[in-house]
């Protein structure tokens, strides 16, 4: 009995990574959802006034991005240990990135809820007229947008690292690894372009930089739920190096 336990250990951390990621995904698609139809580019009295409009929604969206954090933490957590046995210091490399991009994403989330506070009509805003500060609501969502694309460096260093890992892994599918190896390359390119050229965000190139991440990352989560690891591989493999 203790043996079994001991077996299906591994495949029990899979499985609540890859109901983790789910959650992630989620909320993050959630968020972004709000987020997005929310804005109206280069409009900020039309954006203010969705705000206002939605403001539950608004909360929400802001709601669900904590939650998508936080279940990205576990997910980075137990992939490290699941990862391993492959290499331990890509593994801790891997998840050093992972965390900061983050803590990066937690602390830029709170320029998410500033229009809130400067469209909310407190007595020492008076010195503000409401057209600034519609624009100053807009630009701290624009930032917002900003901070996304650091954090999004960060996760493209932690994809292509346990891309390389699950490549190298024994109780993975292997297909994966380079599936979110070119995942995390177009967030790189994504992070890195939108700042280098503004002709590249433009003409909206980073949504077919991040689609690839969706189906990396989506795909590894369904595996980690339906499937989990392979036990008897993992555990050969963590012995080799162990």
């Amino acid at each position: 009995m203790t043996d079994r336990i001991a077996e299906s250990s591994p495949r029990l951390k899979a499985r609540i990574a890859g109901l983790l990621y789910l959650l992630e995904i989620a909320a993050h698609g959630y968020g972004f959802f709000v987020f997005s139809s929310l804005i109206v580019a280069d409009d900020a009295a039309a954006t203010a006034a969705n705000i206002l409009a939605s403001e539950p929604s608004f909360r929400l969206g802001f709601a669900a991005d904590v939650i998508g954090i936080a279940a990205y933490v576990g997910v980075t957590a137990l992939l490290y240990v699941l990862l391993k046995p492959v290499s331990r210091s890509v593994s801790s490399f891997a998840a050093l990135f992972s965390l900061v991009g983050c803590a990066i994403f937690a602390a830029n989330v709170v320029s998410r809820l500033a229009p809130l506070f400067l469209l909310g009509n407190a007595h020492y805003l008076a010195a503000f007229r409401t057209d600034q500060l519609q624009a100053l609501a807009l630009t701290s969502l624009k930032l917002y947008s900003q901070g996304f694309n650091i954090s999004m460096v960060f996760f493209g260093f932690y994809c292509v690292s346990i891309g390389y890992l699950i490549l190298r892994s024994t109780f993975l599918p292997r297909i994966l690894g380079p599936l979110l190896m070119i995942a995390g390359l177009g967030y790189l390119i994504n992070g890195f372009g939108l700042f280098l050229s503004p002709a590249f965000a433009a003409h909206h190139l980073s949504l077919a930089f991040l689609a690839p991440g969706i189906v990396a990352e989506g795909s590894l989560c369904l595996w980690l739920i339906v499937v989990g690891v392979n036990a008897g591989s993992w555990r050969q493999q963590a012995g080799s190096t162990g």
